[in-house]
């Protein structure tokens, strides 16, 4: 039968228990956090935080929409900063996600509402998406050139 009573702060933070994994793990994000923050520009640090890392991915939260979008064009050359950091795991990609801690609502897209481009544009949007190596990128730019007026 277990003891049910409460015990000390210390025995239930060794280690090698729950908490103690937690507490070590939460340290760890944190060393790892201020080093991923030195890679990012300046106007982006109070905004974008590292929230975990497993295997090659980090995921990072952003305040907002906006702040996700200016980290996604600085992803290729912040990879590159950490790659070149023996103190920082292996990275092979960054995932963002919005921080919850925001006013994150959930939208959704009435199609029947949704704002048509020329044809022109859908034009130059495939023609762009050709010379990208991204594929994500090369995949969101040909979405957005199927909604495309048919004149």
């Amino acid at each position: 039968m277990s003891d049910n009573k409460p015990k000390p702060i210390v025995i239930a933070a060794n280690q090698n228990s729950v908490v103690g994994q937690l507490r070590l793990k939460a340290k760890r994000l944190n060393q790892l956090n201020k080093i991923f923050q030195s890679t990012l520009p300046e106007s982006l640090t109070s905004h974008i935080t590292l929230a975990n890392i497993k295997d090659d991915l980090l995921v990072a939260f952003a305040d907002s929409p906006i702040w996700a979008t200016n980290m996604r064009y600085e992803i290729p050359g912040i990879l590159n900063k950490l790659k070149q950091l023996d103190n920082f795991p292996k990275i092979n990609e960054i995932k963002l996600i919005q921080s919850r801690a925001t006013d994150a609502r959930v939208t959704s897209i009435n199609k029947e509402k949704l704002e048509l481009i020329s044809e022109s544009t859908s034009n130059l949007l495939t023609k762009h998406a050709s010379t990208l190596k991204n594929k994500k990128l090369q995949n969101a730019l040909h979405r957005l050139a199927k909604n495309s007026k048919q004149i």
